[in-house]
Formats: C-alpha cells, structure tokens, sequence
C-alpha cells in the first residue's frame, strides 16, 4: 500500500513539475506526456526485466484511468500485488529523490 501512494505521489509531483509553472498543474500537452514517459522509460531499462514489466503495466494503468485516481490505484495495487519485494524496490529507486518518499527511510531519521 505504501509504495501505491509513494507512485502516486510521485505521478503527482511530476504531473505538477513538468505540467506547470504556477501553483496549480496546468493540463500536460501531448509532448510533454510524451517527454514524461520517455524519461520514465529510460530508468525502466536500467531494472530488471521483471521490474520493467512491472512498470510499464504501471505507466498503462495511469494512461488508461487517467483523471480516475481510484481506478489509477486500484489497477497498480493489483500490479504491485503479484511483485516480489525486491522488485518493489527496485521501481522505488528509480523515483525522484529515491527513498526518502518512503517515511521509514528518511536519511535524517534514526533506524529502529
């Protein structure tokens, strides 16, 4: 569940950087859709097959619900759900800013 949220905040984010120069994201045009998804797709191919897979049924479940943030979330918990952990791990590492979006791995946080 957490790594759902940790993609979906991610989704936003870059939603919000690359679609908008203000405080509100503005609509993505189809190139900047485009720029987004190849960038994504560059770091899919440095993962492993299995964690490629993984992403890019990741990357088509956000185009295919797009504006259904429920329909969005439940198609990649269905995906997550059939990964292994390391796996998961892996398609953390290729998000922006890596691990910290993750709370328990907070580099200024002391491990339990």
């Amino acid at each position: 569940m957490q790594i759902i949220l940790v993609l979906s905040a991610v989704a936003l984010c870059a939603l919000a950087h690359f679609g908008s120069q203000g405080d509100s994201p503005a609509p993505l045009s189809a190139d900047q859709k485009a720029e987004i998804k190849a960038k994504v797709q560059a770091q899919l191919a440095t993962l492993s097959s299995e964690a490629q897979t993984a992403g890019n049924q990741i990357i088509a479940a956000f185009e295919a619900n797009e504006g259904n943030q429920e329909a969005t979330k439940a198609a990649v918990e269905q995906i997550l759900s059939t990964v292994s952990d390391s796996v998961k791990q892996e398609l953390v590492s290729i998000l922006p800013g890596g691990r910290h979006f993750l709370p328990h791995h907070r580099p200024d946080t002391p491990s339990a």
